[in-house]
């Protein structure tokens, strides 16, 4: 009997199933079949991982490379730079073996027959007086030299004159075989692209600060001339300072050369474009957030004077902390509700050191609101969370400095003063205990942080003001009043 139940048992568990051919296993075989497909699985798993390792590697790699791929390029875009400089240096030594100033004096009878007046003739006179002066200090080897034959500021405007490109010629020579200019100033002067194809060329690394104010551009020459400057500011890998002061953009696309040449050229790191822009037509807003934008390190943006109100866009890119130390927009018309978004910008930025805000037309309540992310005394956690980076120069000076950050501190000792100052104006009202309180709760917890809070205060103390309670003050007040019963429960 026993072995015809075992019959019929193997019988069934070999039976065909009745919906198909598929035989039913045994339970041990299927065990043993999940068990082999998750192994499988673990090994697939840890060959992704592994996969995944060896990718994130390879795009760390590719970035590496990509980076060094462009500081090479740099480098080549430099050294041409510098071939390009040499070979015009060697092609001018070659000629100025016994060199002396051969521009053509130019009478003053010329000026006449041009239609200008006495007084324009004997200026023209000075000005290239004082070109063959600096013509003759820099062949003469004067370091860290300051060129500023062509600064007309407050006086006539030189306009374009073909007779006075053999002078811009010995300038540019002069500069070309110098050891280099530390600035070069050109002010209140018309210049073409016969004049610039002389001069620029000539700057490229040797003159490490360009300052260009109220320059003219010819109508029809316009396009050609920002054209030359922008492709010789892209390759002077000498130049550090740029100020372009009263040429107003004639349209967005030479703005955006101009700045496009400024982004390239990574030797930059201090800019001043005052006065150029116009908000109704060439937009100054959309110039400063490319700076602000592009990744680059700079020292000091300056976008005075461009009518930069409505700068939704500045205050985003200022909250993404780019690498800005000062940013200068005074006489911009900027208003309260720019100074709300500049007060949010500060709140996220920590690269930010200073920021210029005079003569627009933000009031004292917009001014309380960039006080708020400097100094905000709600809690202490709020006054952690402030900025203790930014010199913001207009606050300081209407308030006193009292709820600014103060001048020749560092971060760290800004917020400990903040902190200190915050406490001690509390110990005033014998309130800190109740601010404590509210701020850390009473539980168990918070006891324990007693003995840290008054050694706390004890580290902020020597960064507090002059005026400030003394510590033994603070800890009086504190010991009579928050937690010292439990504390010793």
């Amino acid at each position: 009997m026993d072995d015809d139940q075992s019959d019929a048992k193997r019988r069934r568990v070999h039976a065909p199933h009745p919906r198909g051919d598929v035989t039913t296993r045994a339970l041990d075989d299927i065990h043993s079949m999940l068990e082999e497909h998750a192994r499988q699985i673990e090994k697939l798993v840890a060959a992704n991982e592994v996969l995944e390792g060896r990718n994130t590697a390879l795009e760390e790699t590719c970035k590496a490379l990509e980076r060094k791929s462009e500081s090479l390029e740099r480098s080549c875009g430099e050294l041409e730079v510098r071939c390009s400089s040499l070979e015009r240096s060697l092609l001018l030594l070659r000629k100025d073996v016994s060199w002396t100033y051969s521009a053509p004096d130019i009478p003053r009878s010329h000026w006449i027959e041009q239609g200008h007046d006495e007084d324009y003739a004997v200026h023209i006179e000075e000005c290239l007086g004082r070109i063959k002066s600096d013509v003759g200090n820099i062949r003469d080897g004067d370091e860290d030299y300051h060129c500023d034959c062509l600064n007309n500021e407050n006086q006539l405007a030189i306009l374009h004159d073909d007779a006075l490109l053999p002078h811009f010629k010995e300038l540019s020579d002069a500069i070309q075989l110098s050891d280099g200019i530390r600035l070069i100033l050109i002010d209140n002067i018309e210049l073409r692209p016969s004049a610039l194809r002389i001069m620029f060329p000539a700057l490229e690394g040797k003159v490490t600060n360009i300052s260009m104010y109220r320059v003219r551009f010819p109508g029809p020459d316009v396009v050609e001339c920002y054209e030359i400057i922008a492709a010789s500011i892209r390759r002077n890998h000498a130049l550090k300072e740029l100020a372009w002061i009263g040429n107003r953009f004639p349209s967005d696309d030479q703005a955006n050369l101009l700045i496009e040449s400024i982004i390239c050229n990574h030797s930059i790191n201090t800019i001043t474009m005052n006065n150029c822009f116009n908000q109704s037509d060439i937009n100054g807003c959309r110039a400063l957030t490319s700076l602000m934008t592009c990744g680059r390190q700079f020292d000091w943006l300056g976008f005075s004077e461009n009518g930069l109100s409505g700068i939704d866009d500045v205050a985003a890119a200022l909250a993404t902390n780019p690498q800005l130390e000062t940013l200068c927009m005074n006489k911009n018309q900027l208003n309260d509700i720019d100074a709300e978004l500049i007060a949010q910008a500060l709140k996220q930025n920590t690269d930010l050191q200073e920021l210029y805000l005079y003569e627009n037309n933000i009031t004292s309540a917009g001014f309380e609101k960039i006080v708020e992310a400097i100094y905000d005394p709600s809690s202490l956690n709020a006054m952690v969370a402030c900025n203790h980076t930014c010199l913001v120069e207009y606050v300081e000076e209407n308030d006193n400095c009292m709820g600014g950050n103060e001048e020749f501190l560092t971060p760290q000792q800004r917020r400990r003063r903040k902190l200190y100052n915050l406490l001690s104006a509390r110990h005033a009202e014998d309130r800190n205990a109740h601010h404590l309180n509210a701020e850390l709760g009473e539980g168990a917890f918070t006891t324990k942080l007693v003995p840290r809070v008054l050694e706390c205060i004890g580290r902020l103390s020597p960064d507090g003001a002059i005026e400030s309670p003394t510590p033994l003050s603070l800890y009086f007040e504190l010991i009579k009043s928050w937690k010292m019963p439990e504390l010793y429960e």
